[in-house]
């Protein structure tokens, strides 16, 4: 800031600066950043032009009032200058504010809300309620043409298998005869009522003895006994039989229990097996079962659409210290052609790799014969699209139950009607996905191109016009959406393809209860024998056969052939026994 010089100061002052530099204070103080004149530097220019230009005004009288006229220029713009940081701090702590709410909305629906994502249409019969402030259209119209389906009332009666062994038990009065007569009285009527009874651990020791034989005549003394042969295969000179190991698998990698809880019962029966025996011991049956584990990804590499999928996976470690671990991830790679082939034969295949590198995808999809791959926006995969190679014609479908995932977030947390109008369309989308469900390819893609169309174009110029005015979560769903535009719209033109990846994500939630009762896998080959259990107990329950069935007859038929067989034959769609009806 220019130093003050008073109106008695004179021209020979060394203070008091002259007209021209005066001039010189006032337009460079003014100058804003757009390179033009502020109002206040306006008026002040034209006093000192004014002063200027009077004749009889002695030039240290106008000197004086161009300094102060330069200090008062200075003194606002400073305060200008303070005042805009300050309007700028507000806004950044307002931006500041909008998150943190938008989070605790997250953080209150995720502790006391519904994990379900689905909403009623009673969520949605104001969302063209909008507020004309927030820049969000409100011309869009919507149709409620779903009927509420009435729910049935009362009681089902309990299915009964017929594999279910059934005891009959009769009871009759204590006094059978004629209180008169005394003959036997006879039945005129029986009241039936039947409930169920479980046996929980039937446990039996089995003792087996082999004997050797040798023949005592003299003639025969030179003949070598002969010795009865083991049976077993699998488990051989084991102390546990193949179905014990099953068992614990299954409620291991089934039930997603832990080998303690299996060690207590049977602890409880007076049975000293440790989880370490049972642990090692699914470990050596895995061994067994890898070619079948190859053989469910030979199956899926032999389709033309196929999904993937990640998830980590906690592995304790044995070289960063005591209770330390490290972070695996368990890839899924599954087929899934129900949509639209009747006769479709589901597979998944679990992969364990110690890391998240799209190297992992690229080496389950060598060599085989997948076109299009629907999955989630996770960026390492797109390393599989833009590579030139064997795979340079694969190409990407998206997944709109992602897409659809951060608009319900985006609405929880800012109760965005642009949100709304979006999760509106889409549940009409999935409305006419479940019509179409079970139709030959060529049939979807002519229904998703009559009717599935205009609703994906609509929603895309929806978020197009409001893109620029969206802030906060629903701006990160619309970038997220429209980042990947083609990958999403896929589906509508390619009837093999799904509108979204849930096929595989339920294959997911499996992993994930046993992830959270077992919090971790003991090592990297641990995290190996998950990968191989959860591709056979999940492609067993994409193709409704009982995953403990199924282990069972696999390892009888391994057994009984020895392990010399054609594994591609034990997949679960041969397996004549656990069929689930429905």
């Amino acid at each position: 800031m220019t130093k003050k010089n008073h109106p008695d100061g004179t021209a020979s002052d060394p203070t008091v600066p002259s007209i021209g530099s005066a001039e010189n204070d006032v337009e460079g103080t003014a100058v804003e950043a757009e390179g033009t004149f502020s109002p206040i530097a306006q008026h002040c220019n034209g006093i000192v032009s004014a002063l200027n230009q009077l004749e009889h005004v002695p030039d240290a009288v106008q000197h004086t009032i161009a300094v102060y006229i330069a200090d008062i220029l200075a003194t606002f713009t400073e305060t200008e200058r303070k005042a805009r940081t300050a309007r700028e701090n507000v806004s950044q702590l307002k931006s500041n504010l909008r998150r943190a709410n938008e989070e605790i909305a997250k953080l209150r629906k995720a502790k006391f809300g519904q994990s379900s994502e689905r909403c009623t249409d009673g969520d949605l019969d104001n969302c063209d309620d909008l507020c004309s402030g927030d820049g969000i259209l409100d011309d869009v119209d919507f149709e409620d043409d779903e009927e509420t389906k009435e729910k049935i009332k009362g009681r089902r009666a309990r299915k009964v298998p017929p594999t279910i062994e059934t005891k009959e038990i009769d009871h009759f009065p204590h006094n059978r005869n004629c209180f008169t007569c005394g003959c036997e009285m006879h039945v005129i009527g029986v009241e039936s009522t039947s409930r169920l009874k479980i046996i929980p651990e039937h446990v039996v020791r089995i003792k087996e003895n082999y004997h050797r034989l040798a023949c005592n005549h003299g003639v025969c003394k030179d003949n070598k006994p002969v010795a009865a042969k083991s049976q077993h295969y699998i488990m051989k000179r084991r102390t546990l039989d193949p179905r014990v190991v099953i068992e614990a698998a299954c409620q291991k990698f089934f039930e997603h229990s832990t080998t303690f809880r299996m060690e207590r019962r049977l602890h409880f029966q007076d049975l000293n097996v440790s989880r370490q025996t049972l642990g090692r011991n699914i470990e050596y049956l895995a061994d067994c079962l890898e070619p079948l584990h190859k053989a469910t990804l030979d199956t899926v590499q032999q389709g033309n659409v196929a999904f993937m999928d990640e998830t980590p996976l906690r592995i304790q470690s044995t070289t960063s210290g005591k209770g330390k671990c490290e972070t695996g991830y368990l890839w899924a790679f599954s087929r899934d052609e129900s949509g639209w082939n009747p006769e479709a034969r589901p597979v998944v295949h679990f992969h364990y790799a110690p890391t998240r590198s799209g190297s992992v995808a690229k080496e389950l999809l060598a060599n085989s014969s997948v076109e299009i791959l629907q999955t989630d926006g996770y960026a390492g995969y797109q390393k599989l699209f833009d590579a030139a190679g064997a795979n340079y014609s694969l190409k990407r479908a998206g997944c709109l139950t992602h897409a659809r995932r951060k608009f319900v977030e985006a609405e929880t947390a800012s109760s965005s009607p642009l949100a709304r109008r979006v999760i509106s369309k889409l549940k009409k989308l999935y409305k006419i996905e479940e019509d179409i469900r079970g139709f030959p390819p060529s049939s979807r893609e002519a229904v998703r191109q009559e009717k599935s169309l205009p609703l994906m174009l609509q929603i895309r110029d929806d978020l197009v016009q409001n893109a620029v005015v969206a802030d906060g979560q629903i701006k990160t769903a619309i970038k997220y959406i429209l980042k990947s535009w083609d990958d999403f719209q896929r589906f509508i033109f390619d009837g093999r393809i799904e509108i979204d990846s849930n096929s595989i994500e339920r294959c997911m939630r499996g992993i994930a209860l046993s992830k959270k009762n077992s919090l971790f896998a003991g090592s990297h080959k641990a995290a190996r024998v998950w990968a191989i259990y959860y591709s056979l107990f999940e492609t067993a329950r994409m193709n409704k056969v009982n995953p403990r069935s199924y282990l069972n007859w696999v390892v009888c038929e391994i057994e009984a052939k020895r392990g010399d067989l054609d594994y591609g034959q034990l997949l679960p769609w041969h397996c004549p026994d656990g069929r689930i009806k429905g």
